[in-house]
């Protein structure tokens, strides 16, 4: 029997999945910016994200539909 890898075992979540490409520096930054708020870099990137795509919603730059609104 074949030996499962992360990948291939079920989520506990129902979030979507992001894959992202960066320089080590970039990533080991990352991961002491998470480390100092306690949180994983997962929990941290999407963090940014919400802000990001917040702020960008504030301010004009771009809009939700409504059913994009209700999956939030």
């Amino acid at each position: 029997m074949p030996s499962e890898s992360a990948y291939d075992l079920p989520m506990a979540t129902d979030k979507a999945k992001l894959m992202v490409y960066m320089d080590q520096p970039y990533k080991e930054g990352l991961a002491k910016l998470a480390a100092a708020q306690n949180r994983s870099m997962s929990n941290y990137v999407e963090t940014l994200i919400i802000e990001a795509v917040e702020a960008a919603i504030a301010s004009g730059e771009i809009s939700l539909t409504a059913e994009e609104v209700d999956k939030k």
